[in-house]
């Protein structure tokens, strides 16, 4: 008796781990909900959503599309089994199939009050059933000559509020096509736009127009899915590309999104908004990415079946392939996998209901009490991007700029930081006007009064004279040269060359207030135009690149006048490139300081100044490169030219260099690391 009880415990074993390839394993958190933190990282944040039901009755067999109708019936076309079956998410149950013997492949299914629309590929139909799922029509390929030899596979279907079809049809790269009411071509809606290789754009350059066009091709992206919300706005996403993946569009077809808010992955597959207007899309890897109506990401979660995969077990929650969503009144995600063909769904956490509160709030105009929603948000995550922004999108409607640049600048939105400024700095310069034309004014009568004085009195004249005493002093004067330079270049640089003025300490000086200048111009502009946290660069690169540029300019200069008979030593190159440079570290120093008054509309500004003080620079170290070594213009710039051939030169076999060095540091430390290990042994 003993034998037969060890001989059942250890079949039971054997059969328990055996076992394990059919489990369904869940999770509170079977995957991570990732957000963009203030310098545009991805960062994990708390849990929106949670696996819910995993749904595997249903007999589906490829199923690729699915729409919630008003009663949360969920209709899914179920491709490989040619037909659309309806399941009731609120009771769980199977409710009916809709099915039609000319039913192939059929892709694409869309629910409205008009009844229920089929996109079937390999039928080439769009099959249109009352919403009892009585057949009423069939859309075949359109007739009208200007369709011509487009190919015609629709793959998904949406109808807008008068009855107009809108197809997605696969390879067909003029757009979506659109059909009318009794299914006439109207035309493409909407395309994607040809983007062209970096090769391509240099061939554009080099061809003529003629040239080009036979000689690269530059067809546009298909779209890969297609969606229509409750106010006819539809919504596209193209696969194969992450700039512009999701797209919503507006009556012409263009893209209201900008391009910089609509991040996703490249491999977007399905679309889908829900009354609120919030988005969903859903990624081939098992990624769902939501955004508000406005296209602003607010978190992604999922991921692929990759590692259940390779553990041979199914996770609750995780896809082998995500096929498509939809999201039911209750605000439940339900998604498809198309290769394990199961239903998921994912229900809402308190911290995505809260945001979609919020943010209905906001879109209701109901400012206040949205803020107050975002409070309850950063409780839960206290970082929260979207929180702060949206905090502070609802002060400025407010009127509360000065708390709306603190939340702004929180959540790294430097437009909205620009808008609330420009309304702050317009308070604080309309109740300071006064002040400063009072100041101005007593300025003016001051400065008369004392040059009265002083004509009469000649008090004021000793009163200078110790500025006047300092500005005499050798090194001083040597150093306030640099803006003698800028008004009268080539006497300058004659002066310069005679070493009549200028001292290679005022030089060096000068030098390293220019690299103190650039520093600062890197890590310390303004919130605005500061694209870049000082922590987050690397600041022995900037130093490092700063002094290998500017030395290697000089060396290289030096190189090329000594073999084209330039009469200039290394020490009056040195002055004349640095003296040379008084107009760039004006302007370094003047954006700077600007950089913290100035809003986004005053861009230009700074734009000019910075590009008029590098030309300014380049003209003085033109002329200063003529009047060192005694050159003509021509001379000249087949002088700079070569300079920059020979800076080339120089980068190239420093690179060289370090990498070399770099493998024989890496082979010695693995030699002495083998000594080591040998001797220890």
């Amino acid at each position: 008796m003993r034998i037969l009880k060890w001989l059942s415990i250890i079949v039971m074993v054997f059969m328990l781990l055996n076992v394990r390839t059919l489990e369904v394993e869940a999770s509170a958190a079977t995957s991570y909900t990732m957000t963009l933190n203030a310098k545009g990282r991805y960062v994990r944040t708390q849990d929106a959503y949670l696996p819910g039901n995993t749904i595997t009755t249903l007999g589906l067999k490829a199923p690729l599309d699915m729409m919630f109708d008003e009663n949360d019936l969920l209709y899914i076309a179920d491709s490989d089994n040619r037909r659309i079956v309806v399941y009731d998410t609120i009771t769980n149950l199977y409710v009916k199939e809709i099915t039609h013997p000319e039913f192939s492949k059929p892709k694409g299914v869309f629910v409205s009050n008009r009844g229920i629309y089929v996109a079937d590929t390999t039928a080439e139909a769009v099959f249109w059933f009352d919403t009892d799922g009585n057949f009423l029509e069939k859309f075949g390929r359109p007739t009208t000559p200007s369709f011509a030899d487009t190919p015609y596979n629709p793959s998904k279907v949406v109808v807008d509020n008068r009855g107009n079809i809108y197809i997605y049809g696969e390879g067909v790269k003029d757009g979506i096509i659109q059909l009318s009411l009794d299914g006439e071509f109207l035309g493409y809606f909407t395309s994607n736009k040809v983007q062209l290789s970096f090769v391509q754009q240099i061939y554009k350059l080099v061809f003529t127009e003629e040239q080009f066009e036979n000689f690269a091709t530059r067809d546009p992206q298909t779209f890969s899915n297609i969606f229509i919300d409750k106010n006819s706005m539809i919504y596209t996403t193209t696969m194969g590309t992450y700039r512009n993946a999701i797209k919503k569009h507006n009556t012409q077809g263009g893209n209201i999104f900008a391009e910089s808010r609509t991040i996703s992955y490249d491999d977007a597959r399905d679309i889908y908004v829900d009354e609120q207007g919030i988005i969903y899309a859903a990624m081939q890897n098992g990624t769902i990415f939501v955004y508000t109506p406005d296209g602003d990401f607010i978190f992604n979660f999922g991921s692929s079946n990759l590692v259940a995969g390779q553990l041979n077990v199914d996770i609750s929650g995780l896809f082998s392939k995500l096929a498509s969503v939809a999201v039911d009144s209750k605000g439940n995600i339900w998604a498809l996998d198309d290769t394990k063909n199961f239903l998921q769904s994912f229900v809402q956490t308190d911290y995505a209901t809260k945001i979609y509160q919020a943010l209905d709030l906001y879109n209701s105009r109901q400012y206040s009490e949205a803020v107050v929603i975002w409070d309850e948000v950063l409780k839960l995550n206290q970082m929260s991007v979207i929180a702060h922004d949206n905090i502070a999108k609802s002060y400025l409607q407010q009127e509360k700029y000065e708390e709306a640049m603190h939340h702004f600048e929180l959540a790294g939105n430097r437009v909205g930081y620009s808008d609330a400024y420009w309304e702050v700095r317009n308070v604080g310069i309309q109740s300071a006007l006064g002040a400063v034309i009072i100041i101005l004014v007593a300025y003016v009568v001051l400065s008369n009064v004392l040059q009265f004085v002083d004509k009469k009195t000649g008090k004021i004249t000793l009163w200078t004279a110790p500025v006047r005493r300092f500005f005499d002093i050798p090194i001083v004067r040597d150093l306030f040269y640099v803006f003698r330079v800028m008004r009268h270049p080539v006497d300058s640089f004659y002066e310069l060359k005679k070493g009549h003025r200028g001292t290679m300490t005022s030089t060096i000086i000068l030098y390293v207030l220019l690299f103190v200048l650039y520093l600062n111009y890197s890590v310390n502009k303004g919130f605005i135009y500061q694209f870049v946290a000082a922590e987050d660069m690397d600041l022995s690169s900037i130093v490092l690149g700063f002094f290998a540029i500017t030395g290697v300019l000089i060396v290289s200069n030096y190189l090329d006048t000594s073999i084209n008979d330039g009469i200039g030593g290394p020490k009056q190159i040195f002055k004349m490139f640095i003296y040379s440079t008084g107009p760039l570290m004006v302007a370094l120093l003047s954006t700077t300081l600007l950089s913290f008054v100035l809003t986004y509309n005053e861009t230009f500004f700074l734009t000019f100044i910075m590009g008029g003080g590098m030309l300014w620079t380049f003209i003085n170290l033109f002329l200063g490169i003529i009047e060192t070594h005694d050159y003509s213009a021509r001379q000249t710039v087949k002088s700079i030219l070569m300079t920059i051939v020979f800076s080339l030169i120089f980068a190239v076999v420093i690179i060289i260099i370090v990498m070399m060095w770099e493998q024989l540091y890496q082979f010695l430390e693995a030699i002495i690391k083998e000594v080591i290990r040998n001797v220890t042994q």
